[in-house]
């Protein structure tokens, strides 16, 4: 469930050019997105559940998760032509790559006392949750 390397690897791509900046835009959005809001349908209140001692860490993941929002909209906005859409993008990657260490660090730990069964529950929740978000977002970029 928290296996992100396909993510991290992806913003890994898109920050790596300018010309990369503007190619992957659409496809990190999208992956960006799905990620946030199936981490705050699936994740986070499984955390919440498991330890109400890291609430607040939750609540600064949400936060930090709009923020990453109004960056990818504000380089949506700009488009890729516009002065400081490169700035915005680079903003998304760096914070969401920021958010990717916290979770690892200060809400994963939570959720390790899980029995096997709900970890796979949990797993299976997430996947399907993913999916849904990942349509929805994908959905977004072609209309």
């Amino acid at each position: 469930m928290l296996d992100n390397r396909n993510l991290r690897e992806l913003i890994r791509r898109w920050r790596a050019t300018p010309q990369s900046t503007v190619a992957l835009f659409a496809e990190a959005d999208a992956a960006i997105r799905a990620t946030l809001a199936t981490k705050e349908r699936v994740l986070y209140p499984a955390v919440r559940n498991a330890d109400e001692q890291r609430a607040g860490y939750i609540d600064a993941a949400i936060a930090q998760g709009r923020r990453i929002e109004a960056f990818l909209d504000s380089a949506a906005r700009i488009g890729p032509e516009g002065p400081g859409f490169h700035d915005e993008a680079q903003d998304a990657a760096s914070a969401m790559d920021g958010l990717l260490l916290h979770e690892q660090r200060d809400l994963r730990p939570a959720l390790d006392h899980l029995s096997e069964n709900e970890q796979n529950r949990l797993d299976r929740d997430y996947e399907l949750a993913w999916v849904e978000e990942s349509t929805r977002a994908a959905a977004r970029h072609r209309a």
